[in-house]
């Protein structure tokens, strides 16, 4: 046999005999395969909405696992014509569509390298298919076509040490997986060098592109691990996979619930914390996570466990779909490595056994926040400080913005991307279009206005960053969650402060204070992004500074309680916008899971007049309906904030003293008192 299948009748035994789990996984995947080609001799299927490059891996591979298993001659057709179509295509389709650029010579591009990948896999499962002559022009082609468009562009990387991103990691892959089939030991060695070379692209806990594009960067860097350990298992101790082990737990945080998404039919769907360039209905790839279950416990057991629940949970119906929008990384799935590693994984670990805290800051910039780890009432996340990122790319302008959901409902969210080439796409990138605030300034030349958002954050491993957000604080004491983070710097002159102060009392409230101070008086403009992707959000305008929000039988009320610059009142309009809430990435325009505008409803609360300094604080109760219309959030006196239950006992007080002090927060359910300082929160004796 090859090297994916060592003994092709225990895999046919111990799928028989399996009644659980992987038996499901065969069972959808068989059936996904042999639906299609009944149809067609074609790589695409008449429903399929993506091109032929961004399917071919899975596409592909599968069918060569199914007709490897389960032989039978219309399958075998379909894999051999469909194999030698591809390899028979001229080298400008290797390079991929109309969008990518070509050279002299040839560079490869992700396309080239999922091609390889491709066909490396039918090779190696159905090479009995094929004739001597017909493997030789399989080979040849794989070689001029994609293995040396891969190491070029891949060697560019490095030689340039300028600008790097998931592409690298996903050609060293190509280069990698072509090295291996045509048995090129020399190439194995380089392409072990770029191995070595993807693993730097990792923070030490999390990935700084974004989580849809740190799992992109992962399954390929996972399968080149695959190939070259099936190649040579002596390997192991040269290929490190900690870089994406331990990125397990802030895919465990990340992933808020399971749901039917409308729209999508009645399965459940995940939802995901989806900043940047994400899609909400993220997923880590199955193979990803059974690569870490089944081959890195002895390191990393914790992950391992916890990479096998977040398996479990997210691909508990194989039959999820779509399925041909995965190996590109645009909505997950699982392909046959999944089925052969399921046996091999060790038993799930869920989070609460893994010890995994309710309040989880990574080092590219995510806070998680979580009542509770078994149904969670309520998550916040955090776009805040950060580490320098070891690559940057496919960012948004979005710092110190934040997703709230509550019971099962997002309503403050991230409008997530879709095609890359569409003007709505750039619009979602935008300050305006996030949580966060942009500033209004007179132009010194009396031209008029200029609106300041924010820079892009950017740097690598080969180019250090200019400017930073920073996390002040981040700390957890009982039910209260104090996450303080300052991005001044990515607006650059004359914002000096842009401090954004989030004090979560779980599971039903949460203040936001917001402390804003320039060189030269500005205006203030702060947006809130709502979800209404569905046209199920409920809001009702009390005033201009007090909303109640419903989505389902959940409902927030969001009241703006002050608005101070120079410790004088200084009101805010209010406005509304509206943006997009995307579901998901596709590489075409106009498809499903792109988000008409209107999806997203944007309030935008502005200061009417400039100033240098501005505190705004803001009040959010959380809770079911009717409940919420019992909840009190009010001011008793100046600088104190009074968040009161429907029942009128307990309540939350936040204290801002007007010097400028330490903040007090007053647990009135059970008496005790925090205290908010610079850097940290303690608690004091109890009242």
């Amino acid at each position: 046999m090859g090297l994916w299948i060592d003994d092709m009748e225990r895999l046919r035994r111990e799928l028989a005999e399996d009644q659980g789990h992987r038996k499901r996984l065969w069972e959808a995947m068989e059936e996904r395969v042999m639906s299609g080609i009944m149809q067609r001799v074609s790589l695409t299927f008449p429903e399929d909405t993506m091109e032929w490059w961004h399917l071919v891996w899975e596409r592909l591979g599968d069918a060569a696992f199914v007709q490897a298993v389960s032989p039978r001659p219309e399958l075998a057709r379909w894999v051999r014509e469909v194999l030698l179509d591809l390899c028979r295509r001229p080298a400008d389709d290797w390079i991929g569509p109309w969008f990518r650029k070509r050279s002299t010579p040839a560079m490869g591009m992700l396309e080239t390298a999922h091609i390889v990948a491709a066909v490396f896999t039918a090779y190696d499962l159905c090479g009995d298919l094929f004739t001597d002559g017909e493997r030789e022009e399989i080979r040849q082609a794989v070689k001029a076509k994609g293995m040396e468009p891969c190491r070029l562009a891949a060697s560019k990387y490095i030689q340039e040490k300028k600008k790097i991103s998931n592409w690298f990691v996903v050609l060293a892959n190509g280069y990698g997986t072509a090295a291996v089939m045509l048995g090129d030991e020399a190439a194995v060695e380089e392409a072990i060098g770029f191995y070595h070379e993807g693993t730097k692209l990792f923070n030490g806990d999390s990935y700084g592109e974004s989580l849809q594009y740190s799992n992109y960067t992962s399954i390929h860097l996972v399968h080149l691990r695959e190939v070259l350990l099936r190649f040579d298992s002596s390997l192991a101790d040269r290929l490190d996979p900690g870089c994406f082990v331990r990125m397990i737990p802030w895919y465990a945080a990340s992933l808020m619930y399971m749901k039917p998404l409308e729209g999508w039919g009645e399965q459940a769907y995940p939802r995901s914390i989806n900043f940047g360039d994400s899609t909400a209905i993220f997923r880590p790839s199955g193979d990803m996570l059974l690569h870490a279950a089944a081959r890195c416990a002895a390191d990393y057991p914790r992950e391992a466990g916890l990479a096998r629940w977040l398996f479990d949970t997210a691909y508990a119906d194989p039959r999820l779909g779509p399925t041909d929008a995965a190996t590109f990384g645009f909505i997950n799935s699982y392909q046959f490595l999944s089925v052969l590693l399921l046996s091999e994984a060790v038993p799930a670990i869920p989070p609460w056994e893994a010890d995994l805290p309710l309040l989880s800051p990574f080092e590219t910039g995510g806070a998680i926040v979580r009542d509770k780890w078994k149904e969670p009432d309520t998550i916040l996340a955090v776009q805040g400080g950060f580490q320098p990122h070891h690559v940057a790319a496919h960012r948004h302008a979005d710092q110190n913005s934040f997703i709230l959901a509550y019971r099962k409902e997002r309503f403050f969210a991230d409008s997530g991307h879709c095609c890359y080439r569409l003007s709505s796409f750039r619009t979602a990138r935008e300050t305006a279009a996030h949580t966060t605030w942009s500033f209004v300034t007179g132009q010194e030349d009396g031209g008029g206005k200029k609106v300041i958002g924010q820079k892009e954050v950017y740097g690598n491993i080969y180019t250090p960053h200019q400017a930073f957000s920073y996390n002040r604080i981040v700390q957890q004491m009982g039910h209260i969650h104090v996450i303080r983070a300052d991005c001044a710097e990515l607006y650059g002159d004359p914002v000096i402060k842009a401090e954004r102060t989030w004090i979560a009392v779980m599971p039903h409230i949460l203040f936001v204070v917001d402390r804003l101070e320039a060189r030269t008086p500005v205006q203030v403009q702060s947006h809130f992004v709502l979800n209404n992707r569905d046209n199920r959000l409920k809001v009702n305008e009390a005033a201009e500074n007090k909303l109640v929000l419903r989505r389902g039988d959940a409902a927030m009320k969001f009241f703006l309680l002050n608005a101070d610059s120079e410790a004088e009142n200084n009101p805010c309009r209010l406005t509304r916008h509206w943006g997009y809430m995307h579901d998901c990435y596709h590489p075409q325009p106009n498809q499903k899971g792109q988000g008409k505008e209107g999806s997203a409803l944007i309030f935008r609360y502005e200061t009417e007049v400039p100033h240098v300094n501005h505190t705004m604080v803001y009040a959010i109760a959380m809770d079911q309906e009717p409940q919420i219309k019992g909840w009190h959030l009010k001011v008793p006196e100046k600088g104190r904030y009074f968040a009161e239950p429907t029942s009128h006992k307990g309540g939350v007080t936040l204290q801002l003293p007007r010097d400028g002090g330490d903040w007090l927060i007053h647990d009135h359910a059970n008496g005790d008192v925090y205290r908010v300082g610079s850097d940290r929160v303690e608690r004091l004796t109890n009242a």
